[in-house]
């Protein structure tokens, strides 16, 4: 018997296209549905931006203020070993007229000090105010207080989605049920702004120390997923 290269392929599809169907699994007795877990929390971390901000003339007479402000900032700062700092953000930059002709320089820097020691972080940002700007201060949560607090929020959400599941399964007429999928998601902590309290008078040697309030942080686990109910016993 011979056969064309196009009745061929036709036999090979026809005998491939139900094994392409069988592959497609049909899934019943579905349920989907997420818990949370939610905890109000103490902030135990503060995190306080100071910066430099200078205008000059000559761009190289500029960038050596603004180092030695640095420098000088950087110094007194190893004098707080609890004191986290980073230096960041720093830049001098021309500055145009209208007629786009240049008139002057302007630098910038800016530190970042991250502790969970507020007395000493009060007593340096006091000290630092004399030549430093306050830029912004946050609290939160500490990554280290946060990673143990939510794990026992997970483990409350897990037992949560189980109960859960039970009162499904049963509640519609299923003897038992199976995992299908499930996800944990984790979120909260947004930094929370505080007020400090910042002189204007930056040169004088008799600034009134900042004062923070630390305030609350929400966490929040989330558990979502899937069971497939089954009737057999």
């Amino acid at each position: 018997m011979h056969f064309s290269k196009k009745t061929l392929l036709i036999l090979l599809f026809s005998i491939s296209t139900p094994v392409l169907f069988a592959a497609e699994t049909i899934t019943y007795n579905r349920a989907s549905y997420q818990v949370t877990e939610q905890q109000k929390v103490a902030n135990d971390e503060i995190t306080v931006t100071m910066g430099a901000e200078r205008n000059d003339q000559d761009a190289t007479r500029l960038a050596n203020e603004i180092n030695q402000l640095i420098t000088s900032a950087n110094a007194t700062i190893k004098k707080f070993p609890v004191i986290k700092s980073s230096t960041s953000d720093y830049s001098i930059r021309p500055v145009y007229s209208r007629d786009k002709r240049l008139d002057h320089w302007r630098g910038a820097s800016s530190i970042t000090l991250k502790s969970q020691n507020i007395k000493d972080m009060v007593e340096l940002v006091q000290i630092l105010q004399k030549t430093l700007l306050i830029k912004s201060t946050r609290y939160n949560v500490s990554a280290e207080r946060k990673e143990k607090i939510e794990t026992g929020m997970i483990e409350a959400a897990l037992k949560k989605f189980n109960t859960r599941a039970e009162l499904v399964s049963k509640g519609m007429g299923f003897k038992k049920y199976r995992l299908v999928n499930i996800n944990i998601n984790n979120s909260g902590n947004t930094p929370r702004p505080v007020y400090a309290m910042a002189s204007p008078k930056m040169a004088s040697d008799d600034i009134t120390p900042p004062s923070f309030e630390a305030g609350l942080s929400t966490l929040k686990v989330t558990v979502s997923g899937t069971i497939e109910m089954e009737v057999s016993p």
